[in-house]
């Protein structure tokens, strides 16, 4: 094997791993709908349940157009999401999930949510994939 040849399998790795990381690091494409929900979220999710806005470090939520209220009683523009405020206090990084309902008809589409707490059967931030909000 020439050097080139030599050179050439030992850099295909580092662009592999390279071209992974910058893939996972943009995330999913966001509609327009999304991208303003997101931007919402991270103003309300941390602050709404109980989180000092000067202490969050980045909000994440599941993705609002994935998640609508199948429900007819509501309109079909609605959706529920769990975000997870990270944030930093005198014990160190913690964080709190927010179980958040909005709507894309409205505007602003929510302006709070609510503390997540755990009820058997019910979901869990770990349970869906999230995007970065904000």
């Amino acid at each position: 094997m020439n050097r080139i040849t030599r050179a050439a399998f030992s850099v295909a790795p580092a662009i592999v791993i390279a071209a992974a990381l910058v893939s996972c690091s943009t995330g999913p494409a966001l509609s327009e709908q999304d991208a303003e929900a997101l931007a919402t979220l991270a103003e309300v999710a941390g602050p709404t349940s109980d989180v000092d806005p000067d202490a969050i470090t980045r909000t994440e939520c599941w993705l609002p157009s994935d998640h609508p209220i199948d429900d007819p009683a509501v309109s079909d523009t609605s959706w529920r999401v769990l975000c997870r405020a990270h944030y930093t206090d005198d014990s160190g990084e913690r964080y709190q999930d927010a179980t958040c309902v909005g709507d894309f008809a409205l505007d602003p589409m929510l302006d709070h949510c609510y503390r997540w707490a755990f009820y058997t059967g019910m979901p869990m931030f770990e349970d869906e994939p999230a995007v970065r909000a904000g």
